[in-house]
């Protein structure tokens, strides 16, 4: 009996290039999404000038930004897109002209909520104050509705 143990197995080589030219494909498409994401998209740049605009005509907003970008907020929501949670801004249509509305959207920044934006659960944020989440209230409050762009 022979052994054939010692015999190399002979791949086909297109398999190395088709290897090679995979990894270099999944490398470009990553470093395209670095990019756009690094520059942002056309919406993003819209709501930074929509930001930048609110906090302009009312400085004391500001402080009330601040916190919001200190802490996770922008994980679920963004200023005009829907992530997890809905925008700021549809945020601000929805209960604008709703009596106490700041002191309503603080409760729910600092208690949390389930089930107010579909089947969506929105923490609690016991670590922030009052005082914190009364200014990210009126800074949400204060954004354009999304319609108004």
């Amino acid at each position: 009996m022979e052994d054939y143990d010692d015999v190399p197995v002979q791949r086909p080589k297109w398999i190395g290039w088709v290897i090679i030219i995979g990894m270099i494909l999944v490398v470009l498409g990553l470093l395209n999404l670095g990019v756009r994401l690094y520059i942002g998209t056309p919406s993003d740049q819209a709501a930074a000038k929509v930001v930048g605009d609110v906090a302009q005509q009312l400085p004391e907003l500001v402080q009330g930004k601040a916190w919001i970008d200190g802490s996770d907020c922008m994980r679920c929501h963004g200023v005009d897109r829907k992530f997890v949670g809905p925008g700021f801004m549809q945020v601000a249509e929805r209960y604008r002209e709703q009596p106490e509305v700041q002191a309503y959207l603080a409760r729910k920044i600092r208690e949390g909520s389930v089930g107010v934006w579909g089947n969506v659960i929105m923490p609690r944020h016991p670590q922030v104050t009052q005082e914190q989440s009364e200014g990210m209230a009126a800074w949400i409050l204060a954004l354009p509705s999304p319609k108004a762009e």
